[in-house]
């Protein structure tokens, strides 16, 4: 299976989080070039991500993006060698906090967020569509990072505490239900 035919399954299948993002998401399907090519900047590109609980069901990995400054889970870029979704999120949760062995916790998506990316030197504005997936870290290492500023646990009880926003929290509410 090719990563564009994995897009089109996962987004096609459902279930995720609601939200109006799933309408952007199925836009970017009706194209004819691939949508997760980071050139692709009209509208944007799909993202993946993975929303990762602890071994013991307590906590989501979160890590603190080193251009926006905010706690997110960790996720980016489609490469060329990824051949799905899945491979793509685990690849990325690794490079950003060195946590492999993942167990999916569902072969679908969590969560499709879309959101705005603003303008960098070589970049124009364009949109993230995110598709991200539910794992179970194997143990609570975490290391080494070098991607982002910080990797941490934080226990599902304490995320009101923690700079984020509404799309992780709402990720990491399916997360929380889907080990509980």
């Amino acid at each position: 299976m090719s990563l564009d035919s994995d897009l089109r399954r996962l987004i096609e299948a459902g279930p995720w989080v609601p939200s109006d993002s799933d309408v952007v998401a199925r836009g970017l399907m009706r194209r004819s070039e691939p949508m997760w090519e980071r050139s692709q900047f009209e509208p944007g590109h799909f993202t993946a991500s993975g929303f990762v609980a602890s071994p013991d069901g307590g906590s989501i990995l979160l890590v603190e993006h080193r251009r926006l400054g905010r706690w997110l889970q960790p996720g980016g870029h489609f490469e060329p060698g990824d051949g799905s979704v899945d491979a793509a999120a685990r690849r990325e949760i690794g490079e950003e906090t060195g946590v492999r062995g993942l167990r999916p916790l569902t072969p679908q998506l969590l969560r499709i967020d879309a959101h705005p990316i603003p303008a960098r030197h070589d970049e124009p504005p364009h949109v993230h569509v995110d598709l991200a997936m539910a794992y179970r870290a194997p143990n609570a290492d975490i290391g080494p990072i070098d991607e982002v500023l910080d990797a941490r646990w934080v226990p599902f009880d304490q995320l009101v505490s923690v700079d984020t926003d509404d799309a992780v929290r709402s990720g990491a509410a399916a997360l929380r239900s889907l080990v509980t």
